[in-house]
This record gives C-alpha cells, sequence and structure tokens, in this order.
C-alpha cells in the first residue's frame, strides 16, 4: 500500500502543478529583482507580464490541475458556463502576460524603439555647429 502512495506522489501528474507554482513564483521573483528600482516602460511592461504570468501559472493552472476549475474538455463537466468562463480567464490571463512580457523584455533590450522624451528632444544634437552669442566678427 505504502509503494503506490509514493508511485502516485512521484508521478508526473503529481508534480505538475508543483512545478507550475514553482515557476510562476521564480518568474516573478526574478523579474522584480532584474527591474530593481527601474521606472521605464519597458520595466514596468516586464513586471506587469510577470504578474499576469505568475498568478497564472501559480493560481489557475494548478487549480485546473486538481480539478478545482472543471475543464470544458472534459464530458462530464456539469456547469458548462463556469468552465467557459474559467477557461477564458485562463487564455487573456496568459496570452496577454507572455504578449506584455515580451514586449516589455523586447523594449529593455532595446529592440523595440521607446519614444524620446521630451527633454531630450528639446536639446541640440552634437551635429549641428554651435555659434557662440560672445564669438567676436572680426
Amino acid at each position: 500500500m505504502a509503494a503506490g502512495a509514493i508511485g502516485t506522489l512521484a508521478s508526473i501528474d503529481a508534480a505538475r502543478p508543483v512545478f507550475l507554482i514553482v515557476m510562476g513564483i521564480s518568474l516573478v521573483v526574478f523579474v522584480l529583482r532584474l527591474a530593481g528600482t527601474a521606472r521605464e516602460w519597458s520595466t514596468r511592461l516586464m513586471i506587469t507580464g510577470s504578474l499576469m504570468l505568475g498568478a497564472g501559472y501559480a493560481v489557475v493552472l494548478p487549480a485546473y490541475e486538481a480539478g478545482l476549475i472543471e475543464s470544458i474538455h472534459n464530458p462530464h463537466t456539469v456547469n458548462m458556463e463556469v468552465a467557459l468562463a474559467w477557461h477564458t480567464v485562463r487564455l487573456v490571463l496568459m496570452n496577454t502576460g507572455w504578449l506584455v512580457f515580451g514586449i516589455g523584455v523586447a523594449m529593455h533590450a532595446k529592440i523595440l524603439p521607446q519614444p524620446v522624451p521630451r527633454k531630450a528632444a528639446a536639446t541640440v544634437s552634437p551635429d549641428s555647429p554651435t555659434v557662440s552669442v560672445h564669438e567676436p566678427v572680426v
């Protein structure tokens, strides 16, 4: 009897929710440590995306694996409307999380151009010649 219980605990089906929870929490912690105190849009997008993915991986997907949330793919689903609503929440949360996180990483890696701040746009470019007001005319 004990060998059957250990085999069940060590199975892939039992380890998958634990892996999802650890992955979701570690993603959030990694991005928060990476971002530090930066206040750029790229870090804000990365943090937002990682929080969405962390909620999806640490809460929603393990709830599906544990059977707390009914799946639309199960033929014995009692309340199909609730199952469809949770499926929609899962799809929107995970897909939007990956999209926002990916855009933040791309902006951080300078793959996507960031808008130029107004203060930097108003300065004189280094290629233009500068003429001093106090320069002699002669």
